[in-house]
C-alpha cells in the first residue's frame, strides 16, 4: 500500500506517559483505505481500519469522523488543522457555542418532558416538523437556564424575535416552576467552562457531524446501488427504512447532484398515460420546474384526497426529472 497522507498524534492529559498514534490515508491498485495505528514504546503496533473501499467520498467521511472521535479522545496532531482553520485551543469560541457547551453537560430528562409535549403539540398544530419549533438543544437550554422574562429568553441561542414572539409565554410558563440557582445575564458561564470540558464537547459534536455524513454517505451508496439493480420504489422504501416522501428527496437531490435515477424514473413513470406525460411536461414549460405546488394546481383536481395528493405529488417528481434530463439532451 502507498501512503498519501500520514500525521502523528499524541495524548498526554491524564496519562502517565505520552500516548501515541498516527493516521493514515493510503491507495493501492484503486482501492483507498485509512485509519488508525497506535505507536506504543514496546509491543506491536495495533491498526484499526477506518474504511477500504474505492469510493473517496466515503473514504473522506469515514476519515473525518475518525479524527473527531481521537480527539475527543484527548489526542492531538502534530499537524494541526485536521478538522478546522485553526485549532480550538487557541481561540475561546463565542459566547452562545460556550453556553451551549455548558448546558449540554446536565442531564434534563425530567425537566424536558413537559417541553418535549409541547413541541409535539405545536408540530401538529401547526403542520410544521417538530425541530422548526424547537431544537432539542433549544430546548435543553430552556430546562438548564430557567429564563423568567423574555428579555431572559433572547439571550438563550436559538431565540430570536420571531420565535420569542410567537412562543416566548407559553414557553415561560413551562419552566415556571423549575429551580433556579443562577443569575442573568449569563456571561458567568464563559469563566466555568473549563478548556477540557470544551475541548471534549467540540470533538464530540464534530465526531456526530461526520458521523451524520458518513451515514449519509453510505446511505447515497446503498440507494445508487438498488437504481442501478432495477429496484421499483417500493422494494428501496424497504430496503432502505425509510419513509417514501424521504426516499424521493433524496432520488430529487440525487438527480440534482448529476447521478442517473432516469431507470428508476422511466420504470416508475410506465404505467402513466402519454397524455398526462405531455401535459406535464407542457406546464412545467409555462410555470418552470423550480416548485411543485402550481405545477399540481395546473394539472389536478383540488379536491383529490390526501392519498391521491401524495400519489401525484410522487407523479410530478419524477416527471420533473424525466423534464429535466430531456431538457438537457436536447442541449
Amino acid at each position: 500500500m502507498e501512503i498519501v497522507f500520514l500525521n502523528r498524534f499524541e495524548r498526554t492529559e491524564g496519562t502517565a506517559d505520552t500516548e501515541r498514534g498516527q493516521v493514515f490515508i493510503g491507495e493501492e491498485q484503486g482501492t483507498w483505505s485509512s485509519g488508525w495505528h497506535s505507536l506504543p514504546d514496546q509491543g506491536e503496533a495495533k491498526q484499526d481500519v477506518w474504511y477500504e473501499g474505492m469510493s473517496w467520498e466515503e473514504l473522506l467521511a469515514s476519515f473525518r469522523h475518525g479524527v473527531a472521535r481521537k480527539m475527543r479522545e484527548g489526542f492531538r496532531p502534530l499537524l494541526d488543522g485536521m478538522l478546522e482553520d485553526a485549532p480550538f485551543w487557541e481561540r475561546r469560541p463565542p459566547l452562545p457555542a460556550l453556553l451551549q457547551c455548558y448546558a449540554d453537560q446536565f442531564d434534563m430528562s425530567e425537566a424536558l418532558e413537559p417541553l418535549r409535549l409541547w413541541r409535539r403539540a405545536k408540530s401538529a398544530e401547526e403542520k410544521r416538523t417538530a425541530y422548526l419549533i424547537a431544537t432539542n438543544r433549544e430546548l435543553q437550554s430552556l430546562a438548564v437556564y430557567v429564563p423568567r422574562t423574555l428579555e431572559e429568553l433572547k439571550q438563550i441561542p436559538g431565540f430570536g424575535h420571531k420565535k420569542i414572539e410567537r412562543y416566548g409565554t407559553e414557553l415561560l410558563e413551562l419552566v415556571r416552576e423549575l429551580p433556579r440557582d443562577h443569575e442573568f445575564p449569563l456571561d458567568w458561564v464563559a469563566s466555568v467552562v473549563s478548556d477540557e470540558t470544551l475541548a471534549e464537547w467540540t470533538f464530540k459534536q464534530k465526531e456526530e457531524k461526520y458521523g451524520k455524513s458518513l451515514t449519509s454517505v453510505q446511505e447515497k451508496k446503498k440507494l445508487l446501488a438498488g437504481i442501478r439493480q432495477g429496484h421499483s420504489l417500493a422494494e428501496l422504501e424497504k430496503e432502505m427504512g425509510i419513509s417514501r416522501r424521504l426516499l424521493l428527496e433524496r432520488i430529487d437531490r440525487l438527480d440534482e447532484e448529476g447521478y442517473d435515477v432516469l431507470p428508476l424514473v422511466e420504470q416508475e413513470l410506465s404505467a402513466v398515460d402519454a397524455a398526462e406525460i405531455d401535459e406535464a411536461e407542457k406546464a412545467m414549460g409555462e410555470l418552470g420546474d423550480k416548485f411543485l405546488k402550481p405545477l399540481y394546481q395546473r394539472l389536478y383536481a383540488e379536491g383529490d384526497g390526501a392519498g391521491e395528493t401524495e400519489r401525484n405529488y410522487e407523479k410530478l417528481r419524477m416527471l420533473r426529472i424525466r423534464f429535466r434530463r430531456t431538457r438537457q439532451s436536447a442541449v
